[in-house]
């Protein structure tokens, strides 16, 4: 059983689903402000069933990482991701793979959702 790192570990689990139902909000924020989460290992690395692969080592391995590389290609910038405030850091609860891509790209800005804590624990898995 893989432990999730402390930085991503809110204490709930997103049910994406019901968090794409909810309506909110979407704001254009500058990548810089949550770059961190380029070394937030929020993937697993193939082969593997653990949290031990961060959108920057899956840059640095896209020809390895087929699966990711993949859903990076694939997925749709046109949808924000959703970040939550935890520990003082916005971190990615959905959209890890846009948020690559935007990278990746170059992108210096991203569409957001910023889901409160009330929104998130509405959406978890655990409620």
């Amino acid at each position: 059983m893989s432990i999730i790192p402390e930085i991503i570990n809110t204490g709930f689990k997103i049910d994406e689903s019901e968090l794409w139902r909810e309506d909110f909000p979407v704001e254009e924020i500058s990548i810089s402000e949550i770059e961190y989460n380029l070394d937030i290992p929020y993937l697993e690395k193939k082969g593997t069933d653990d949290w031990n692969l961060s959108p920057r080592e899956l840059i640095a391995n896209f020809e390895i990482e087929i699966p990711h590389a993949k859903r990076v290609n694939q997925c749709d910038l046109s949808f924000p991701i959703h970040i939550y405030l935890h520990k003082d850091k916005w971190i990615i609860l959905d959209g890890v793979h846009r948020f690559t891509k935007a990278v990746m790209l170059g992108h210096k800005t991203i569409q957001v959702k910023k889901v409160s804590r009330e929104i998130a624990l509405k959406c978890s898995r655990n409620k």
